[in-house]
């Protein structure tokens, strides 16, 4: 905001390319006029709309034919848990969950660094962290350290 730099300022800086990287947007694209911001469209979106905002390009086949709500692929999964069928749906609905889970996740981490006010932007430990913790969950590793 015209200030010195800092490392809250480099903090929000990360914020936003994670939006960008994610999303597909710029802050400076046309959709992004008035009082929208790419900030408020990520956040306004999450969890819900999550697909809607993501770059396609970053979405699996599966994710992409559906855009399923997440109460929706929470209701799929247990219902073919239910159900017995075939291995393979199983595990593929279990992968798009996983999928949206850790897409929303950076994205709340992307949020999470680009907040207005400096004292409300997560530290880059925090982040460090949870971008660990998102890589173990969505290649179903534990890592330790």
């Amino acid at each position: 905001m015209g200030s010195t730099a800092s490392e809250e300022g480099d903090v929000y800086s990360y914020g936003i390319l994670v939006l960008e990287m994610f999303s597909g947007k710029k802050p400076t694209d046309k959709i992004f006029e008035d009082r929208l911001t790419l900030y408020n469209f990520v956040k306004d979106a999450l969890p819900k709309r999550h697909a809607q905002i993501t770059d396609p390009t970053l979405l699996s086949r599966g994710m992409e034919e559906t855009q399923t709500t997440n109460i929706e692929i929470d209701e799929q999964t247990e219902i073919q848990a239910e159900a017995e069928s075939s291995n393979n749906r199983n595990l593929s609905l279990t992968s798009i969950s996983k999928e949206k889970d850790c897409l929303i996740s950076v994205f709340k981490i992307g949020v999470a660094c680009s907040a207005e006010s400096p004292k409300d932007r997560m530290s880059m430990r925090d982040v460090a962290k949870e971008l660990h913790l998102i890589r173990s969950t969505f290649l179903g590793v534990r890592i330790y350290g």
